[in-house]
């Protein structure tokens, strides 16, 4: 019978404690990386969302409103409140879509035509000066919380040990000049 030395059981466990420092560093390591490929995503997301939204609404009519603000978070044929897939920050009620006369100025939703056909007229064939400010020329798509396109979005983190809503989205505006707006 061999033997065995005292000291191997005193570093019995040892392996076991030293994996468990280790695991908490590496695994912090890992989530925070996790996270800040998140938080790159959104941003990348948040430009090409508004983009998106500008590019369907100029060929389509103001009514078509709710279905662009899906489109451009990817859930087209979907009802409801829905999030951008990978960042449940952004859903489709942030994004923002303004009709803007030639001045640049918003159009009020109360003032918008009433067709498409009532635009080509208030637009080239205007009666007076009061139908050419009603002409939709750009269409200007937003993301933000507020409905004047102010207000940034927070990105919320996931992992608990990072500070909550420290980072703010960039609010994203693109603004297009319009095209057949359902005309065709």
């Amino acid at each position: 019978m061999i033997a065995r030395p005292q000291q191997q059981h005193r570093q019995s466990g040892a392996s076991a404690i030293e994996f468990a420092l280790v695991a908490v560093i590496l695994l912090t390591l890992l989530f925070g990386i996790i996270e800040f490929g998140r938080l790159f995503f959104t941003l990348n997301s948040v430009q090409e969302i508004t983009r998106r939204a500008a590019r369907e609404q100029v060929v389509r009519w103001v009514s078509a409103a709710d279905q662009v603000q899906r489109l451009a978070v990817l859930r087209a044929g979907s009802s409801g409140e829905v999030n951008f897939p990978g960042s449940p920050d952004i859903r489709n009620v942030h994004v923002r879509l303004s009709f803007l006369n030639p001045s640049m100025a918003v159009i009020p939703a109360n003032s918008l035509p009433a067709s498409p056909t009532e635009n080509f007229n208030n637009c080239f064939l205007p009666a007076d000066e009061n139908d050419y400010a009603k002409c939709i020329k750009f269409v200007q798509a937003a993301l933000s919380r507020d409905a004047g396109g102010a207000e940034p979005l927070d990105f919320s983190v996931i992992a608990p040990y990072m500070p909550r809503d420290a980072f703010a989205l960039p609010v994203s505006t693109v603004t297009m000049p319009a095209e057949a707006m359902g005309l065709l």
